[in-house]
């Protein structure tokens, strides 16, 4: 089943996902290095290009809301 986006959601803030990606590796320098280690450093990245997604769509829902004002 599908959900209707919420932008208000903090999944739509780059801040949440950048975040995420720091308290990741945060807990990822508190380990030795081992496959946990390197699991925890991917996820930040993922983390980050979440990040860099939600600023895409933020910038891209600003565009249309300039745009919207011009058609009135």
């Amino acid at each position: 089943m599908l959900t209707a986006m919420n932008p208000k959601s903090k999944l739509y803030e780059p801040d949440h996902w950048r975040g995420r990606a720091e308290a990741t590796r945060t807990k990822a320098d508190a380990l030795a290095y081992g496959k946990s280690r390197d699991r925890l450093l991917k996820i930040a990245i993922e983390y980050d290009k979440l990040a860099l997604r939600a600023q895409d769509w933020q910038a891209r829902q600003n565009e249309n809301d300039a745009l919207s004002d011009y058609e009135l």
